[in-house]
């Protein structure tokens, strides 16, 4: 029996057919299980919290102190995460972890904070740490700016021997007035005799003009 190009094409759409149809029902049989699971964890009384993750997974943390978080995956697997730091944590524990892995809001139920073993012993020791640094800080900045007040000086009132005595001599005299009026006279009388002689000579002057002519 000779097979044509058309049954091979024909067998080629039923197989994609066939591969879609399978895609398809995988991702709603995925949406459809993490509605299903959530709403049935939202009823058990030792889940706090129910929420629906990436690819499907569906969270649900435990009511019971230290029990952490169990991971229910569409294959039928489940992933538990205990409060644990996240050092101890598996790489697996640590992705899911991540608030990114679960951004929707809770289906029913809200998460407590989480407190780890030896979280408190290692937030005290971190606060002891920043008070000493701290302490010597504060200290230099308050000798830097404690500055040292001067001492007020007391007052001495200035001592008066009684033999000290000021007398009429000690006082300095002032020059008379007499001294300034007369070199003021003998100015004006030098100023004059000038003036007088340069009237005599012009005098001598255009009379030996007169003369000539």
């Amino acid at each position: 029996m000779r097979i044509g190009p058309f049954s091979v094409f024909l067998a080629i759409l039923l197989a994609f057919s066939v591969s879609c149809a399978a895609v398809i029902e995988s991702g709603d049989n995925g949406l459809q299980f993490a509605e299903d699971t959530s709403q049935a964890l939202c009823q058990e009384e030792n889940v706090s919290a129910v929420y629906i993750c990436n690819g499907n997974v569906v969270r649900a943390d435990s009511a019971v102190s230290g029990e952490g978080s169990t991971f229910y995956r569409p294959d039928g697997s489940l992933v538990h995460c205990p409060d644990v730091a996240p050092p101890e944590m598996g790489a697996q524990c640590l992705q899911m972890m991540i608030p990114n892995f679960c951004p929707q809001e809770s289906v029913c139920g809200e998460t407590p904070p989480r407190e780890f073993p030896g979280q408190e012993e290692v937030q005290e020791e971190a606060e002891q740490e920043n008070q000493t640094e701290q302490i010597p800080e504060y200290a230099a900045e308050e000798e830097e700016t404690a500055e040292p007040q001067p001492e007020p000086e007391e007052y001495a009132p200035p001592v008066v021997e009684e033999n000290d005595v000021v007398t009429g001599e000690d006082i300095p005299v002032a020059a008379p007035a007499s001294h300034q009026s007369v070199l003021g006279n003998l100015s004006w009388a030098i100023l004059l005799l000038g003036m007088a002689s340069v009237g005599v000579l012009f005098m001598l002057f255009k009379k030996s003009i007169n003369e000539e002519v």
